[in-house]
Formats: C-alpha cells, structure tokens, sequence
C-alpha cells in the first residue's frame, strides 16, 4: 500500500468537502459548523495548511500558503455569484490567510511529522 497516495487522495477530498461546506446554502450546515464565521475560515484554512505540511517539502511549503489563499478567493467569488444565501467577505480571505500561516506555523512546529507517525502506526514506511 502507498500511503502517500492515500494521503494526497485524502488531501484533495478534504479541499472538496472544505468547498462543499463554504459553497452550500447556510441553511443546509449542520449546526457543528455554527462557530464564528471567521474562527471557521481560520480552523479550515489553518487544518489544510497543516495538513500539506505534512506532504509538501518544507522549500515548497509556500506552494501551500499561495494555493489557500486562491482556494480562499474562488470560494468567495463563487459565493458572491451564487446568490444561494452566502456573502462574500474580503475579512473572509484574511482570517484563510491568517489560518493558512498559523497551520504553517504548526508544520514548522513539528506537526509536519504527522505522515511518519500515522505510518508506523499502520506499521508502514512513510515514504
């Protein structure tokens, strides 16, 4: 079993779901998701960016930090166009960027280990 393609598949189904959750109408989010609205955007982004610490090279770690902050800016333009009960906010994009760097920050940390510490729980290599 490849565990880095298992873990870059699970990365991109966790950016689908982040869409998912950003684009549907609020009324449809599940009550978990009532947090204020700029502590959700600083967890998700924050939790995507750790997440791909763990996958991206720490030279390549600003290819994450750039990617969120485009994931950021779609999300609103889309929200903006959709007319389906969502706004979109400018303050929206700089809690995803502050998020995003706080996740780096964690990576840098040593969450980025995070890949190494799952595989030898499965008993695997990381890599």
């Amino acid at each position: 079993m490849n565990l880095v393609r298992l873990w870059w598949a699970l990365g991109v189904a966790l950016v689908a779901a982040a869409a998912y959750v950003c684009l549907m109408p609020p009324n449809d989010l599940p009550g978990s998701f009532e947090l204020n609205d700029k502590i959700s955007h600083l967890v998700g982004h924050g939790a995507l960016a750790a997440y791909f610490t763990g996958l991206v090279q720490r030279r390549g770690w600003w290819k994450i930090f750039v990617f969120l902050l485009l994931f950021g800016v779609v999300i609103e333009l889309a929200q903006y166009s959709m007319h389906a009960g969502r706004n979109a906010d400018v303050s929206d994009v700089f809690a995803n960027s502050l998020g995003a760097i706080l996740g780096l920050l964690l990576g840098r940390l040593g969450l980025a280990r995070w890949p190494e510490v799952a595989a030898r729980l499965l008993g695997q290599t990381a890599r």
